[in-house]
Parts: structure tokens; sequence; C-alpha cells
């Protein structure tokens, strides 16, 4: 399929397959894609991840929006996240399964735990992260319900929603 001046914003909790889908629509639409967690954090030599400043992110963040088509993904619903919504054609929330979501972030820890993989992963993170996808999922239930992009949003549960998403496009 031949790339169109489009412009998708995928969000969803951590695990639901957002960098996936992503990298298939990249693909089948050839556009670039963008992870927020690349423009967020700086990873050092050392492997530690340190926030960017807010300048640094937004700055980077409107480069990519001046592009005329971009796929980007990311669990970002805040300040400086809110041109990727206002600018999307499409806005993919992805909706997993929570135990296969939960399936593949223990997935995700064991291989950053157990592999070259900076920075390394603890138990704690782990903890920690599925802790804050309990929340963030309260959160996006209330930003797919009470904002002005319903008319861009198109939730995707499985690969049926994600196929009729792409037969939409032509």
């Amino acid at each position: 399929m031949k790339s169109k001046n489009l412009k998708i914003r995928i969000i969803g909790s951590p695990g639901s397959g957002k960098t996936y889908i992503s990298s298939f629509l990249s693909k089948e639409l050839n556009i670039k894609t963008t992870d927020l967690d690349n423009i967020f954090w700086n990873t050092s030599s050392t492997g530690n991840r340190i926030k960017n400043d807010y300048i640094n992110r937004e700055s980077r963040l409107n480069l990519i929006l001046l592009n005329n088509s971009w796929i980007i993904d990311g669990v970002y619903i805040n300040s400086w996240t809110f041109s990727t919504f206002s600018e999307a054609d499409y806005i993919l929330v992805i909706k997993t399964n929570k135990w296969t979501q939960y399936y593949r972030l223990f997935k995700r820890f064991f291989i950053r735990k157990f592999t070259n993989y900076r920075p390394k992963e603890t138990l704690k993170d782990f903890k920690n992260l599925i802790s804050w996808s309990f929340q963030y999922q309260i959160d996006l239930d209330n930003f797919i319900y009470t904002n002005s992009y319903s008319n861009k949003i198109i939730i995707i549960k499985t690969y049926k929603d994600l196929n009729y998403f792409l037969k939409l496009l032509n």
C-alpha cells in the first residue's frame, strides 16, 4: 500500500502492542514511525535513562509533526503530547486483554533482565509498571470518553479490527 498524507497516533497501556502495530502499519503504509519513549527518555552511554527536559521533548516532537505523514506511538496523554492528538487523522486506541498484556510485560521484563538490554530492569521496576498500568487504564478510558477527538478514535482489540482499519484507508 502506498503512503498517503496520513497522521496516526497510537495509544494503549504498556504491553498492549503499540510498538508492534506501529511497525506493522509503518510497513503496510510506508510511513515512518516514532516511539514517544525515544523522545521522552535520553539513554546515556551507560544505559541509564534520564528524562529529556520539556523544551527538548517538545521541539523534537514538533519537528515530527511538520511531516505530511507520521505514525506516533506511546502511552503519553499529557500536555507535551496533546498536539499529536489534535494533528492526527486517526487515533488508534489499543485495548488488549489484560492477561495478554501482563504476559507481554512479564516476557519483556525477563528479556531485559537477562540480556544485554540497558537499562537493566529490576523486579521493583516491573512491580511499579504493573501498578502504574492499572491507573493508566483508568486514565486511558477517561481520555477515550471525555475528549473532543471521538470522531478520530478507533478502538483496536483484535487483528480483525486492525484489518478493518486498513480497509478503511483504501
